[in-house]
């Protein structure tokens, strides 16, 4: 059963439906399961159907004896875990590594691109901090110029009032088109990610592929960190295919949520 469970493990599935097509659940104990006299059983697509007179039932298949069958079935089971998970362990552990390893592999030239292009942005967003600063800086000066040496300040005051409220007026229209705070810090990091999304479109760099990888980096590794877990060393088969299941929708969603806000971005 260990080599099935591990080659058929995105199929291994059980259900039962009873004569009309009703779902029976995975719990019910077989004594009322054979009570329905005929039902039909999947295991691994495979269909089986059961069919059990009612004089068989009432004769041999008692209530102790239909317990006795249940506490064997949970007595089978529970060797089954002890028996095969750590065979499935190193399998799922030798699988995680080589998913790792792609992944890594593939990140690695992708991560060396980001990082030089966030150097080239980081580089042009300094200079347009820079150029910020010389743009005041030349406007102070002409405005001394004017008021002690051309004009006075009587003529010069009206217009640095205008100057001062057309830049009041300019961080309004920056925080309604950008919903952000006019802030040295949040401008900065925003002229470098509008830059570092125009060059990733320029050498070809696939932002949400990137984000994908990452996210699939981090969610093998923390599959491994709990494989190795010695809190989770001993829990069945089932269990830990369905934590499993649970990591991999949440890679799913963080994926989506990644590329949703790699777009928002642009």
């Amino acid at each position: 059963m260990c080599p099935t469970l591990l080659e058929q493990k995105e199929n291994w599935n059980s259900w039962t439906n009873i004569a009309d097509g009703v779902r029976i659940a995975t719990s019910t104990s077989i004594e009322h399961l054979l009570q329905f006299g005929a039902f039909r059983l999947r295991l691994n697509d495979n269909y089986y159907d059961v069919t059990i007179s009612a004089e068989n039932f009432n004769n041999d298949l008692s209530g102790d004896r239909m317990r006795q069958i249940d506490d064997l079935r949970a007595t089978v089971a529970s060797l089954h875990a002890c028996l095969c998970i750590d065979e499935y362990k190193v399998g799922r552990e030798r699988r995680l590594i080589q998913q790792l390893e792609k992944a890594e592999s593939e990140l690695r030239p992708l991560h060396e691109k980001k990082l030089r292009i966030e150097r080239d942005c980081d580089a042009h967003a300094e200079r347009v901090m820079w150029a910020g600063f010389a743009a005041m800086g030349i406007q102070t000066g002409i405005f001394a110029r004017l008021t002690w040496w051309e004009y006075s300040w009587d003529i010069m005051e009206p217009v640095t009032y205008f100057a001062t409220y057309s830049t009041v007026i300019a961080t309004l229209g920056y925080f309604l088109y950008t919903r952000q705070s006019f802030e040295y810090p949040s401008v900065r990091e925003r002229v470098m990610t509008k830059q570092f999304y125009k060059r990733a479109v320029k050498e070809g760099f696939d932002v949400e592929r990137y984000n994908s990888l990452v996210t699939e980096v981090e969610s093998v590794r923390n599959q491994l960190a709990r494989i190795r877990d010695p809190l989770f060393q001993h829990l069945p088969v089932s269990y830990l295919t369905k934590l499993e299941d649970d990591v991999l929708s949440k890679s799913s969603v963080e994926t989506t949520r990644h590329s949703s806000d790699s777009h928002s971005f642009q």
